[in-house]
C-alpha cells in the first residue's frame, strides 16, 4: 500500500513529543502497577501518532487504472478543411486501439474553445457540432478547457492537432499550469506550407494632417519568393493608379507620394496581384487619415426639401454642411470623425438602425463629437428612441412623469414561424426590440400558432416589463395554416381595450391562408391598423400586400434579416405618438444659457406642437414649453455635447419661426455650443497592430521641440462592434508614451488619446487602425518551433503517425494513485484511545470484579447464567433428621434426668454481715438463653448470615 503525507514537516514534531511520553512514564511517581504504568504510556504513544499523522495529512493513493485523453481540434481559419477532417478521423483511429477502461474526449478552438465530447469510453467523431469563431487560434484557451474538463482519477493527457500559428492567448503559461496538476501534451503538427504566397502587411499613414500637405503612403508587402505583381492605390473607393513592381522574397516596402488639399476623412485601399497566388484573402490592406479645416456639421434628414431653411442658416456661419438620408450614413466611427457635429432632423430610430445609434453615441462620447436632435412627429418617444442608445445620449429621457397622464397606445404582433436560419430567435429579438420601445401606460400582446392559436402575450398593460419580456424569450412560434384565426382574436381583444391608437404587425413568409376581407374591415371601422412584414417569402406576396391595404398600414419586402429590427421599431412608432402635443403655445424661458444667449424671453414666436419628454437630473433646461415639458435642453455627454430640441425646424410645428429675425442666430449659436470643444493635441500618435495586439506609440513634443514629460494621457479604444475599453498610456522613455489593446475580430479601430489635467480633457488626438484580413493568413506554414517547445515542456512528444506505438492512448502509461485522506479516521482513532487511556489510569478493576464483568458480558452475548454449587441431597437430608431427633430426645427427658439443670451456673457466696442477700435471679430457659447468645465473629454461622444479607441486597 502507498502513502502520501500532504504536510510532511509536521513529523519533525513526532520525535520529541514521543521522547517526553516515554520520560513522563518513567519518572512518574503513581502509586500504581508497574505493568497499569507502561501500559498507559503505550496508549498515549498511539493517541499522540495518530493526532501527527492526521495533522501531516496522511493519504492513502489507491491505485487507478485507465488513461483520459482529450484531442483538441484547431477549427481555425489557417487550417485546411480537408486536413480538419483528416484530423477527425484521426482521433478514430487512435480510439479504436485504445484499453476498455481508457476515456476520450475532443475540444475544439479557434478564437475560443468549446467541448465537443466529454471524455467517454465510447469515443467516434462524426461530425463537429459545436461552432467556434475561426479568426484567431487560441491555444491557451484550449488547453485550459482540457484541463478542468479532465475527471478526477486516472492519467491525463492532452493531445493539440495545430498548425501551432497562435496569434491570441498563452499557450506555454496555460501548458505549465495544466502541468502542475499533473497533465502531459502530445503534439500532431497539421497545416501545410503555401507556396506562392504573398501578404499585404501593413498600409501606413499619418493619423492627421493639414491642407495641403504632403505624404507618401507606404505599403509593407511579404514575398516568400521573388515574384512580379502589381499594386493598386484607392481613395475612397476609387482607384488612383497602379504600379508593376518586382517583389523580392521577404519584406518589401513601397511608397506612393500624396497630397490631400480638402479637408475631410479619406480612406485608402490598397491591393496587390500576383500571378499564381494561392491566397487572395491577405493581398489587401486599409487605413484612414483626417485633413483638420474649418468645423464641419452632418446633417441627417429623410425630408431634405422640407429642412432647406434650418440648412441655410446653419451655412451661413460658414461652416460646411453635409446633408444626408439616413440610407447614407456613415458605417464606421472613423468616418464620422470628419464631422464636428451632428444633426438629426425629425429622424426615426428605425430608419437609423440601432448599429448607427451606437456609432453616434460612441463619437459624442468617446470623441467628442457633437449632437443636436432635432424634434417631430418620427422623433423621440414618437419615433421609438426609448432604451435606445440615442436616449443614453441625450439630455432628455423618453419616460415621463408619473403625474402626466398621456393617450396610451396598443399594439398586438402576429407571430409566424421562419424556415430560414435561426428565423424564431430573429422574432424573438424583434419583439422584444417592439417592447423594450413602449411605455408603461401603452398594451402590449404576441399571438403566435403552435397547433393552435394562443396568446403567448395576453394584450394587457406593459408596467414594468419583466414577465412579458421573459415570456417572449419562451417563445416558440410554429407555421400556421391561415391568418383568420389569429386576427379574429386579435380584433377581439384590441376592440375590448380603451387605447387610443391600436395597431397591428403581422410577421410571417407570407404562405398562411389569407383572411376574409370582412374581417379587416371590420378592424378598419374599429380604428385598427394592420401592417405586415414579408420575410424570406416562398409564395407571392399578394395576401400580405392586400391585408396591408386593406388594413390602412404598411408592408415590407425584407430580403435581409438584419433589416428586421428597425423595421419593427417604425411600426411601433405607430402607437407612440401619444406623445405628441399638438396645440399652439409660446415658449417659456427659465434659466440663461449659451444656446438663447441674446434673445429676449418675449421675443420667441408661437410653436404649433412638440414631443413630450421628461429632462434628466444633470441637464440644463432653458425653454419650456406650457403643458412643463422640457422644449430645449443640453447637457456634457462624456467627452461631446448634446441637445434636444422637442419641437421641429420645418413648416408644421415652427411655421411662425421660419420668418423670425432670429431663427439663424438661435440655431447658429445651438450648433457652435455643440462642436467639438477639445483643441488637437501638440503630439503625434501612431496606432499599429502586432501579433492580435494593438499598439498605440505616441509621441509629445512642445512647440520648440522640447520633450513633454509626465503627461496624463489615456486612449478610448472602439472596435468594429463598437465594444469600448480605455487604455492608460504611459511614459516609456523621454517624450514617449506607450500602450496595448487586445484585438478579436478584423474591422477599424478607433482610437482617441486624451490628455487630463485632473478630470478635465485639455488635447486629443483620433487615430486608428485597420485589420484587413484574419491573422490566420498572415503567416504562410505551421509553428513547428512553438510546437516542439509545447510537447516538451508538456511532458509529452510530438507524434508520428506512421509509428503504431505513438498512440496516446498506449505510449508512456503510467500507473496513478487516487489520494484518500486518513486524517478523519486517525482523529477518531485518536479520541477512543484517549478515554481509554483515561479510564485505564483512573478506574481500579479487582479480580472479583473482572469476573462478575465477564460473567455478564456472557449472560448478555450468550444468555448464560452460573449455576450454584449444589451438595448431594441424601446427605444433607440424613444429617437433619439425625439432628432433629437428638435435640427432641434431649427435650423431653424428665427434669430428675437432667442434671445440668441442678448446676449452678455462677459460684455460690455467703453474705456479709449486716446485709441484706440478694433475692437469686430467676433461670432462664435454655431456649431464651440459646436465642440471645450471638454468633461468635468469625464462626460459620455469622458468615453464612453475611452471605445472606448479600444475597437479599442483590435481589
Amino acid at each position: 500500500m502507498n502513502f502520501h503525507f500532504t504536510n510532511p514537516l509536521w513529523l519533525i514534531a513526532l520525535v520529541p513529543a514521543l521522547a517526553w511520553i516515554v520520560w513522563l512514564a518513567w519518572k512518574s511517581d503513581v502509586q500504581t502497577a508497574k505493568w497499569r504504568r507502561w501500559t498507559s504510556g503505550t496508549i498515549r504513544v498511539l493517541v499522540l501518532l495518530a493526532v501527527v499523522l492526521a495533522i501531516a495529512g496522511l493519504q492513502w493513493l489507491r491505485p487507478i487504472e485507465g488513461m483520459n485523453v482529450f484531442f483538441l481540434l484547431d477549427r481555425s481559419d489557417s487550417i485546411p478543411s480537408a486536413q480538419q477532417d483528416a484530423a477527425k478521423e484521426q482521433v478514430n483511429k487512435f480510439a479504436a486501439k485504445k484499453e476498455t477502461v481508457d476515456q476520450g474526449g475532443v475540444i475544439v478552438f479557434g478564437t475560443g474553445a468549446a467541448i465537443e465530447s466529454s471524455p467517454n469510453v465510447a469515443v467516434k467523431v462524426e461530425k463537429i457540432q459545436a461552432v467556434v469563431d475561426r479568426e484567431r487560434s487560441d491555444l491557451g484557451a484550449a488547453i485550459r478547457l482540457g484541463t478542468a474538463g479532465f475527471p478526477e482519477t486516472g492519467q491525463k493527457r492532452l493531445v493539440l492537432m495545430s498548425d501551432g500559428n497562435e496569434n491570441i492567448g498563452d499557450a506555454m503559461g496555460a501548458l505549465l499550469a495544466a502541468k502542475s496538476l499533473g497533465v502531459t501534451l502530445d503534439v500532431i503538427p497539421v497545416g501545410a506550407a503555401r507556396v506562392n504566397d504573398l501578404s499585404v502587411q501593413k498600409l501606413g499613414l499619418p493619423s492627421n494632417l493639414k491642407k495641403g500637405s504632403s505624404f507618401e503612403a507606404k505599403i509593407f508587402v511579404n514575398a516568400d519568393h521573388p515574384t512580379p505583381a502589381t499594386v493598386r492605390l484607392y481613395r475612397n473607393d476609387k482607384e488612383l493608379g497602379s504600379q508593376d513592381v518586382l517583389l523580392e522574397a521577404g519584406k518589401n516596402l513601397l511608397t506612393f507620394p500624396q497630397k490631400l488639399t480638402e479637408q475631410g476623412f479619406y480612406n485608402y485601399d490598397v491591393r496587390v496581384e500576383a500571378k499564381d497566388d494561392v491566397l487572395p484573402q491577405n493581398n489587401r490592406a486599409s487605413s484612414f487619415t483626417f485633413v483638420r479645416g474649418e468645423p464641419r456639421l452632418l446633417l441627417v434628414t429623410s425630408e431634405e426639401d422640407r429642412d432647406v431653411t434650418l440648412v441655410t442658416a446653419l451655412r451661413s456661419m460658414k461652416m460646411e454642411v453635409k446633408v444626408i438620408g439616413p440610407g447614407e450614413f456613415p458605417t464606421s466611427l472613423a468616418e464620422l470623425q470628419e464631422f464636428d457635429s451632428i444633426f438629426l432632423c425629425n429622424i426615426n430610430a428605425g430608419d437609423l438602425g440601432r448599429d448607427n445609434q451606437k456609432l453616434i453615441e460612441s463619437a459624442v462620447r468617446d470623441f467628442g463629437v457633437g449632437l443636436v436632435a432635432v424634434g417631430g412627429d418620427q422623433a423621440f418617444a414618437a419615433g421609438g428612441y426609448r432604451n435606445t442608445p440615442l436616449e443614453t445620449a441625450l439630455p432628455v429621457s423618453m419616460e415621463l412623469d408619473s403625474k402626466k397622464v398621456l393617450p396610451s397606445g396598443a399594439v398586438v404582433l402576429v407571430m409566424h414561424g421562419m424556415e430560414f436560419a435561426n428565423g424564431n430567435q430573429v422574432a424573438r429579438d424583434c419583439a422584444q426590440g417592439v417592447l423594450a420601445a413602449l411605455a408603461p401606460q401603452d398594451q402590449f400582446g404576441v399571438i403566435m400558432w403552435d397547433g393552435y392559436e394562443r396568446w403567448v402575450v395576453p394584450l394587457a398593460k406593459v408596467g414594468d416589463k419583466k414577465d412579458m419580456a421573459a415570456k417572449v424569450a419562451g417563445m416558440n412560434q410554429g407555421d400556421m395554416v391561415t391568418f383568420q384565426g389569429v386576427l379574429e382574436k386579435s380584433r377581439d381583444a384590441l376592440k375590448k381595450c380603451t387605447s387610443n391608437l391600436k395597431h397591428v404587425i403581422v410577421f410571417s413568409d407570407g404562405d398562411p391562408g389569407a383572411p376574409s376581407d370582412g374581417l379587416l374591415q371590420d378592424m378598419t371601422k374599429e380604428k385598427i391598423t394592420v401592417s405586415t412584414v414579408l420575410i424570406a417569402g416562398h409564395f407571392p406576396p399578394d395576401t400580405m400586400i392586400k391585408m396591408a391595404d386593406l388594413g390602412k398600414g404598411r408592408f415590407y419586402h425584407v430580403t435581409d434579416a438584419s433589416q428586421l429590427p428597425q423595421i419593427f421599431l417604425k411600426e411601433t412608432a405607430v402607437i407612440l405618438k401619444s406623445a405628441i402635443y399638438e396645440e399652439p403655445f409660446k415658449p417659456q424661458v427659465r434659466a440663461a444659457s449659451e444656446l438663447i444667449r441674446g434673445i429676449g424671453a418675449n421675443e420667441y414666436p408661437q410653436l404649433l406642437g412638440y414631443v413630450a419628454t421628461t429632462p434628466k437630473p444633470r441637464a440644463e433646461t432653458p425653454l419650456w414649453t406650457h403643458q412643463g415639458d422640457p422644449l430645449l435642453a443640453h447637457w456634457q455627454y462624456g467627452l461631446g455635447r448634446a441637445v434636444a430640441w422637442t419641437s421641429d425646424a420645418k413648416p408644421r410645428w415652427a411655421k411662425t419661426w421660419l420668418a423670425w429675425e432670429k431663427y439663424r442666430q438661435f440655431w447658429v449659436q445651438t450648433a457652435q455650443w455643440s462642436l467639438r470643444r477639445t483643441e488637437n493635441a501638440d503630439f503625434s500618435t501612431d496606432v499599429s497592430l502586432e501579433k492580435g495586439d494593438g499598439i498605440i506609440n505616441v509621441e509629445a513634443l512642445d512647440a520648440q521641440g522640447n520633450y513633454r514629460n509626465f503627461l496624463n494621457l489615456q486612449a478610448i479604444v472602439v472596435s468594429p462592434k463598437g465594444e469600448r475599453v480605455v487604455v492608460p498610456v504611459r511614459q516609456s522613455g523621454p517624450g514617449h508614451y506607450e500602450a496595448k489593446f487586445a484585438t478579436k475580430e478584423p474591422g477599424t479601430y478607433a482610437v482617441n488619446v486624451v490628455e487630463m489635467d485632473g478630470t478635465k480633457v485639455v488635447a486629443q488626438q483620433t487615430a486608428g487602425a485597420s485589420i484587413n484580413y484574419s491573422p490566420e493568413f498572415s503567416v504562410a506554414e505551421p509553428n513547428y518551433n512553438l510546437l516542439r517547445r509545447l510537447a516538451e515542456a508538456g511532458g509529452g512528444k510530438v507524434l508520428d503517425l506512421k509509428n503504431p506505438a505513438d498512440n496516446p492512448f498506449l505510449h508512456d502509461r503510467l500507473k496513478t494513485f487516487q489520494p484518500r485522506d486518513l486524517w478523519e479516521w486517525l482523529m477518531r482513532f485518536a479520541v477512543l484511545l484517549f478515554v481509554l487511556d483515561v479510564g485505564f489510569r483512573r478506574i481500579q478493576i479487582e479480580r472479583e470484579d473482572w469476573q462478575r464483568g465477564v460473567a455478564a458480558v456472557k449472560g448478555a452475548l450468550l444468555f448464560w447464567r452460573p449455576q450454584p454449587k449444589v451438595t448431594k441431597s441424601d446427605d444433607s437430608l440424613s444429617a437433619l433428621l439425625t439432628r432433629r431427633d437428638a435435640v427432641r430426645a434431649e427435650t423431653t427427658k424428665p427434669v430428675e434426668d437432667r442434671p445440668e439443670l441442678f448446676q449452678p451456673t455462677m459460684p455460690v457466696t455467703m453474705p456479709l454481715p449486716g446485709t441484706e442477700p440478694k433475692a437469686a435471679e430467676p433461670v432462664k430457659p435454655m431456649t431464651e438463653a440459646a436465642s440471645e447468645k450471638k454468633p461468635e465473629e468469625g464462626s460459620t454461622a455469622s458468615r453464612l448470615l453475611d452471605a445472606k444479607k448479600r444475597a437479599q441486597k442483590r435481589k
